[in-house]
């Protein structure tokens, strides 16, 4: 690890480690060995790969571990699921002290204490993937979110139920109730709406004309008003040679202004209309299985932007390297994403409104604590830090967050 970038050789060196680690954990498992045709280069006792004599179950010259590789399949695929995922023991003695006390990991981690634990980077790739599965999987993205509650059969057998209500009879009935004139006038009004009440939301104030032109547009007159206010025809020359119509300030559609793409080249324009005609035909659909794509990306890319955050904070203390505040990264955002996990479970139970707030709560207690635990900074410091951090990297996440609609719709 000599010379080039002193960061670069400590994640190889951590990485080596792990990989290290992962070995020895394979090797003290318990394995049927079976008699192999293959005979090895070396008497037994000596590695077989450079001949050095043993004194473990990995050789201290090479690295290589002194097992053997013939036996059983599932065997090899327990080994797999062990490097992936640590299930010789390290996950579970990485996770609770990961999520339940904050610091504690990553400072003994970032002390020397590391192959009883799982690898940042590896920690990290688990919580992610696992939680980027799950909410992909629950993904309930409707075509036409919009559509009216009731179908057009539906919504005339209502009104025509309605219309036989005796209000009289019913407005004594809720008088001798006890029911105000205030409420009694509200509920009448409902019942004179009809199935409007269960339509799309329009203006209250609009006539029955308006609304009725507002529901006729379509998608066709949506499309058709963005494709001319990107491609506008030439000054004096109405397309199609017709005379040019004049919009319906009703439909609210014939007014859509775009500014800023003037200087756009032609070709390019073109190319937002067509995105524009497939975004509406499948209702924003192929949008978000775009921003799904990018979502890990973004998230991953998001990483040391927050250790960079954090040695800013840190820039006047000496001892500290970037890449401890990237493990400082790695360790908390793997902890927001198993809680996002925790959080959709328990949202199912108790509510999404509680979860969220629990978890709202615990996070930035988390963070509290890692300025505690980790740096050593006092209780007003930490605190002053945490605020920075979250309004810092608020902002930093809404930019990334229009970055990643702009890359959905650029996608299409």
């Amino acid at each position: 690890m000599s010379g080039g970038d002193s960061i670069s050789d400590a994640i190889i060196a951590d990485s080596a480690g792990g990989e290290l680690g992962d070995s020895i954990h394979a090797s003290r498992r318990k394995k049927r060995h079976r008699p192999s045709a293959f005979e090895p280069a070396y008497p037994a006792g000596l590695c077989s790969n450079c001949g050095t004599t043993l004194v473990g179950p990995v050789c201290h010259s090479c690295g290589q571990t002194a097992e053997t590789f013939h036996r059983p399949i599932w065997e090899l695929l327990l080994d797999v699921l062990d490097g992936l995922l640590g299930l010789e023991g390290r996950l579970w003695r990485t996770l609770p002290p990961l999520m339940f006390q904050p610091g504690k990991l990553t400072r003994r981690y970032l002390s020397g204490a590391r192959a009883r634990y799982v690898m940042p980077f590896r920690l990290y790739l688990t919580a992610s993937v696992l939680f980027f599965l799950i909410v992909f999987a629950f993904n309930t993205f409707d075509r036409n979110p919009d559509a009216s509650l009731l179908s057009r059969d539906a919504r005339e057998a209502m009104d025509a139920a309605v219309a036989e209500i005796p209000l009289d009879e019913l407005n004594d009935q809720l008088a001798r109730q006890g029911i105000s004139e205030a409420q009694r006038a509200a509920i009448a009004e409902q019942i004179a709406r009809g199935s409007d009440a269960l339509g799309q939301p329009g203006d209250v104030e609009e006539t029955p004309e308006e609304r009725a032109a507002r529901e006729a547009v379509g998608p066709d007159e949506l499309k058709r008003a963005i494709r001319e206010a990107l491609l506008p025809p030439p000054a004096g020359e109405p397309a199609d040679g017709a005379a040019e119509p004049e919009s319906d300030p009703s439909s609210g559609v014939g007014d859509v202004q775009i500014s800023g793409l003037q200087e756009l080249p032609t070709e390019t324009r073109e190319r937002l209309a067509d995105q524009a005609d497939r975004i509406i035909d499948d209702g924003g659909a192929s949008v978000v299985a775009s921003m799904q794509v990018w979502a890990p990306r973004l998230m991953f890319g998001l990483l040391p932007i927050y250790a960079l955050l954090l040695a800013i904070t840190h820039f006047y203390k000496r001892g500290y390297f970037f890449y401890d505040h990237l493990v400082v990264s790695l360790h908390f955002h793997a902890v927001l994403f198993f809680g996002f996990i925790l959080v959709l479970a328990l949202g199912a139970v108790i509510g999404p409104a509680p979860a969220g707030a629990g978890f709202v709560l615990w996070s930035n207690y988390y963070l509290y604590r890692l300025h505690r635990v980790v740096y050593r900074h006092g209780r007003f410091s930490s605190f002053l830090r945490t605020i920075f951090m979250n309004f810092a990297y608020g902002i930093i996440l809404s930019i990334g967050m229009l970055i990643l609609l702009i890359i959905g719709i650029l996608s299409v």
